[in-house]
């Protein structure tokens, strides 16, 4: 292998290693964000529970008083049966005490199915709670470790940075100049590792005469299809 290919094999791996080490520096904000949205969701549940369960307590407080309505009129209608004077009056008045009392146990009935939703509520309420308070402590643990996470990627790629400019001068500088041109047009990879006969990046093949050249390692190859200058670094096989 050409010795300025060594060089450049070299920078683009310190490179490869640098990026990775960026975008999970740049990844950290996304990764915060995320943990306090858990939180929001976690309250907006709670807050919609304890609105379900204000309702069911208001609905059924509604029931109440139509029970005590109800009541209040089958107790007036029982004390009219002492005045009426006909037996069709009395089987009236006693016809609309029936219909108020079957009304009232529709709505009793009603009052001990909120009774039942409500310890339901309640339950769903303190299980919120739960996970607001749990959501809190995962976000402010994620925050602590996602500070410490982020000062020791500074000083990784601090580190990286340094490694990564000793490296290239040793390229040079016509060819470190098509390696940064290609870097930028390629997603960061500018130089590809020929693997199994194809180019590492995009995989297209290479023909064998190509492959025979690589081999060689004689003259700069690139890949037909994206560009990239490739090397060979695996041994032959024999």
């Amino acid at each position: 292998m050409l010795p300025e290919m060594d060089a450049l094999l070299a920078l683009q791996r310190q490179d490869s290693l640098l990026m990775d080490a960026r975008r999970k520096r740049d990844d950290i904000p996304r990764r915060k964000e995320s943990l306090r949205l858990a939180v929001n969701q976690a309250k907006a549940e709670l807050e919609q529970a304890k609105k379900d369960l204000e309702q069911a307590r208001i609905a059924r407080r509604a029931a109440e008083k139509d029970v005590e309505g109800l009541t209040a009129d089958s107790v007036k209608l029982e004390r009219q049966l002492h005045d009426v004077k006909t037996n069709k009056e009395y089987q009236a008045i006693l016809h609309e005490i029936e219909g108020i009392k079957s009304k009232r146990s529709d709505y009793e009935t009603r009052i001990l199915e909120s009774f039942e939703r409500e310890e339901i509520l309640t339950a769903a309420v303190k299980a919120a709670e739960r996970r607001v308070t749990g959501e809190e402590a995962k976000l402010k643990q994620g925050e602590e470790d996602l500070v410490r996470e982020g000062a020791e990627l500074d000083q990784r790629i601090h580190s990286m940075t340094v490694d990564r400019d000793a490296v290239r001068p040793r390229v040079p500088a016509a060819l470190l100049t098509r390696y940064d041109r290609l870097q930028g047009a390629r997603d960061g990879i500018a130089v590809a590792e020929i693997r199994k006969g194809a180019c590492g990046a995009c995989f297209k093949g290479l023909t064998p005469h190509a492959l025979q050249e690589a081999r060689r390692g004689d003259q700069i190859k690139t890949c037909e299809a994206c560009g990239r200058i490739l090397i060979l670094t695996e041994a032959p096989v024999t």
